[in-house]
């Protein structure tokens, strides 16, 4: 072949792209303006309109496109992010908008500089393959499958050999060709035939570094249950090497929920919609669980396996053929549950954009022999942002990794988990990793003095409850807000400090199973329990309701309901609120609603009673088990009560509040049962069966 200067300068200068996908995509943009034409190769048809096609089997799962890669693509298609923000992506506020729950516990919420932008991935892809068509120069040719390079003068690469697809061919293809090029990029993904074809033009095969924790992918489209609100956008449940599942729920253009579950270590969700949902249950959190299970599914539940972290280190090669170039999951593919893969490629791409720019191509219509081989580098060096937080963490797996891991990465491991525990309430911590794992900044963000002085002091009190409310309104008087703080320093201690009145004769649990049965419930009741706690309840109450039956705890504590969730682990039947009693909406036809030491220690009782009562069914009933004052006990000891109290968020003011009281006043039908020497009461009202 001829000299491949005299070539650009003879008939214009042409590149070509390997593999239709993002990094492809994004690989052709940076070249269109310093290049008379570029020749995408795609070895699919495109589908006209934003649907998943078999070139990017992964585009059926959950994908989040951070910041960097919001910033590189806005850079290669300027418009772009308008456009998708148009098309119904929606921006996600990281840690705002999120309930996340990362190894280290949850993050608390607070505003901050980080935004997700949440979307399908057919309609990110159909959308930058719409502005790629819009560029002077660009030509698709579809159906078309690259079989090798072709050598040309001095050891550079001359082009590629193509065939096209052909259904009466045998083998679906047609005789391979030569197509002749002045820059080759393989953006072809995971399976890159790149090593072999290096082996067949004289050169080594590049080492490969693979971390593979075993992960597994199942993902279902829902529509939100009817009525749905929430004071979050999205659902992140990270997995730990204890508890090896995780899960996300992302929103997605048309209001709908993407929902993508993963197991580690050999286990893998179940892709019928009822098993779906059981492994949602197994989640560290039930959170997830909760907002699907009334969730109606859109469409099938797919998987997906090939999850492992790949890099092939194109760049450490002593000799490398010119104007050839590797670029996204070629070069490094990760785990998809950390979402790295657009954004390298985006930057990976901006890398040859800077790199043609800085050498005047367009001008003076030369590529400079060793162009290709400098850029290996840089190109590592987006990979190794993003392969610092994907391998690495996958490295705490079993299995993950051949053979011990090497001193270096026990050493990062031991920091990584110390640095995630005290991320969950150390705004400058969680920032700094949010910064690295948005690509905003390289990986020794987290080591910088002030991150790792937090670092090493270790973690505050971390939260083991999601740090905002999942539902309900928001929690306004100044007793509401000393009762959460309370419990939730509480609320892992809560069953032991209660126990602990056994020790002076009481039964609390005789007298809660005596309560349940004044409920007198039915299979396929709605019950529902008002202060549930620690959800002792729920599990006693969904067995009288049975598997037809419904049964909701409602608590105003977010930290006594992550105790409850663990719990009723398993129960299909029962699901959790986070709400205030006095303005929390009841479902239709409650037959049964209880509340167990949690009346008097609401300052409105009487108006939660109300509500109660009318959103109970006619004959329904309404109970309360409590404790009062014995009219035998005198004035002048209530002071001694406060040791008492005080463990459990009251005060000896509370003794005045006589919540049986309304429960009595707005019954048909009511009875008062006293147990431990009038000490504790069960209050019984029905519902009037017609109106009054």
């Amino acid at each position: 072949m001829t000299d491949r200067t005299d070539h650009l300068r003879r008939t214009g200068s042409h590149a070509v792209v390997l593999g239709g996908s993002l990094a492809g995509l994004c690989a052709a943009a940076a070249l269109a303006p310093h290049l008379d034409r570029v020749t995408l190769v795609e070895r699919d048809r495109y589908p006209e309109e934003p649907v998943w096609r078999r070139g990017v089997p992964q585009a059926r799962h959950t994908h989040n496109l951070m910041a960097a890669g919001q910033q590189s693509l806005e850079r290669l298609f300027p418009g772009l992010l308008g456009e998708l923000r148009d098309l119904g992506m929606v921006e996600v506020r990281m840690p705002q908008d999120m309930l996340l729950l990362v190894a280290g516990g949850w993050v608390d919420r607070f505003p901050g500089r980080h935004v997700v932008l949440s979307g399908s991935r057919d309609l990110l892809d159909w959308a930058v393959r719409r502005e790629l068509r819009k560029l002077p120069g660009v030509e698709v040719r579809q159906e078309t499958e690259a079989v090798g390079l072709v050598a040309a003068h001095g050891g550079s690469v001359g082009g590629v050999r193509l065939r096209d697809r052909d259904t009466s061919a045998r083998g679906g293809w047609g005789e391979p060709y030569e197509w002749e090029a002045d820059f080759v990029v393989d953006a072809t993904g995971r399976g890159s035939r790149a090593p072999a074809w290096l082996r067949s033009l004289g050169h080594p095969e590049p080492e490969e570094s693979v971390v593979d924790a075993g992960c597994a992918y199942a993902t279902c489209v829902f529509a939100p249950p009817p009525g749905h609100t929430a004071d979050w956008s999205c659902i992140v449940l990270q997995s730990t090497p204890e508890e090896p599942r995780s899960g996300i729920l992302n929103p997605i253009e048309g209001g709908r929920w993407m929902v993508s579950l993963a197991g580690l270590g050999g286990e893998r969700p179940s892709l019928d919609h009822q098993g779906f949902l059981d492994f949602a249950g197994g989640l560290r959190s039930t959170v997830l669980h909760s907002a699907i299970r009334d969730a109606e599914p859109l469409g099938e539940v797919y998987g997906s396996g090939r999850t492992e972290n790949r890099r092939r280190h194109y760049d450490r090669l002593a000799s490398w053929p010119d104007r050839f170039l590797v670029l996204g999951d070629a070069f490094g593919a990760f785990n998809p549950a950390y979402g790295q893969g657009i954004s390298v490629a985006a930057l990976s791409a901006l890398v040859l954009d800077d790199a043609f720019a800085r050498a005047g191509v367009r001008r003076t219509g030369r590529i400079p022999a060793g162009l290709a081989a400098s850029l290996r580098k840089p190109v590592a060096r987006c990979v190794d942002a993003a392969w610092t937080l994907s391998g690495n963490a996958d490295l705490a797996y079993p299995g993950a990794f051949d053979g011990p891991l090497p001193i270096p990465a026990r050493l990062g491991k031991r920091y990584t988990d110390r640095l995630l525990k005290v991320a969950t309430t150390d705004r400058a911590v969680a920032t700094a990793l949010f910064d690295m794992t948005h690509l905003l900044a390289p990986p020794r963000v987290v080591l910088r003095p002030r991150v790792l002085a937090s670092v090493l002091r270790g973690p505050g009190i971390t939260p083991d409850h999601p740090p905002t409310p999942r539902s309900g309104t928001p929690m306004e008087t100044s007793e509401s807000r000393r009762m959460v703080d309370v419990y939730r320093k509480r609320a892992k201690r809560y069953d032991l400090t209660s126990n602990r009145l056994y020790l002076i004769g009481q039964r609390t649990m005789a007298y809660k199973h005596l309560a349940l049965a004044q409920l007198a419930l039915r299979p396929g009741d709605t019950v529902v329990d008002a202060g549930c706690g620690t959800g002792h309840n729920l599990p006693l109450l969904a067995e009288a309701v049975g598997p037809t039956g419904r049964v909701i705890g409602v608590d105003l504590t977010d930290a006594m309901l992550e105790q409850a969730e663990e719990r009723v682990r398993g129960l299909p039947n029962v699901s959790l609120a986070q709400a205030d009693l006095t303005s929390y909406q009841y479902p239709e036809n409650v037959r049964g609603i209880i509340a167990c030491f949690s009346l008097t220690l609401i300052g409105e009782y009487a108006k939660v009673v109300e509500r109660g009562y009318e959103a109970l069914a006619p004959g329904g009933r309404w109970v309360a088990l409590d404790y009062r004052l014995p009219g035998w006990w005198p004035d002048g000891l209530i002071p001694a009560l406060g040791p008492m109290i005080a463990p459990f968020g009251g005060d000896t003011t509370m003794v005045h509040r006589h919540p049986w009281e309304p429960i009595q006043e707005g019954a048909h039908r009511h009875r008062t049962l006293t147990r431990y020497g009038g000490w504790v009461y069960i209050t019984v009202g029905e519902a009037r069966r017609t109106a009054a």
